[in-house]
């Protein structure tokens, strides 16, 4: 089990996860676009961190051909992912971590969103930026987001936001909490010389609102 998520936590994540990211759904539905322009129709695509499955249902609503390989390490959320999939062959699951992945032929491209702000030792951001490379064919494309260390005005705005969005003031202090002990964002500059160290080419913003950001970038060849 990831020591950032509990069993209970699968229940409701997918209301709870919309009211907390602005512009969730839409970051999964650019991402499936932005692979379409890039990618053919049998592409082999690497999800890394499925959670409830947001990210592999956009893609195969984008592409239905797509060759989909998830990796999730809570079991529950995993449940729910294949339990929302049940019906769709293309879709390959892993329970556990991208590193214990049986070895295959290299991905078109990989997908990881909202996955790497749990880790909070840089060498340890490196390391799975690092694996994700190793899965990946040559110029093959990463689109990656993740929470951002930056201004310190967009907490509040986030707070706004969710508080219009459902969450009841109780939940204030709770946010505040996991900001300041349990997501280890990265600043724009510090994720970029990250990825260029990790086998990337310099990363290109696609995606972003208020503390969290998504990139694309290529696997350097």
């Amino acid at each position: 089990m990831t020591p950032h998520f509990r069993p209970q936590d699968a229940d409701n994540y997918d209301q709870k996860i919309a009211i907390a990211v602005p512009g969730y759904d839409t970051l999964h539905r650019t991402t499936a676009a932005l692979l379409a322009t890039r990618l053919p129709a049998d592409a082999r695509i690497l999800v890394v961190g499925a959670g409830t499955g947001a990210d592999i249902l956009a893609l195969h609503r984008q592409q239905p051909a797509w060759h989909i390989t998830a990796v999730e390490p809570l079991a529950e959320m995993l449940a729910q992912a294949r339990a929302k999939t049940a019906d769709i062959a293309s879709i390959h699951f892993h329970h556990g971590y991208l590193a214990d992945l049986p070895q295959s032929d290299p991905f078109d491209a990989a997908v990881c969103h909202l996955v790497m702000h749990f880790i909070a030792e840089t060498a340890d951001k490196r390391s799975l930026l690092e694996h994700i490379a190793a899965r990946l064919k040559p110029a093959a494309l990463l689109l990656h987001s993740d929470v951002i260390a930056t201004n310190p005005d967009e907490l509040p705005v986030l707070i706004e936001y969710t508080l219009a969005a459902g969450m009841p003031v109780a939940g204030i202090p709770l946010m505040q909490q996991r900001f300041t002990a349990d997501i280890h964002g990265i600043s724009t500059d510090d994720f970029a010389a990250l990825a260029q160290s990790s086998g990337f080419t310099a990363p290109y913003l696609y995606f972003r609102v208020p503390t969290i950001a998504a990139w694309l970038l290529e696997r350097r060849a």
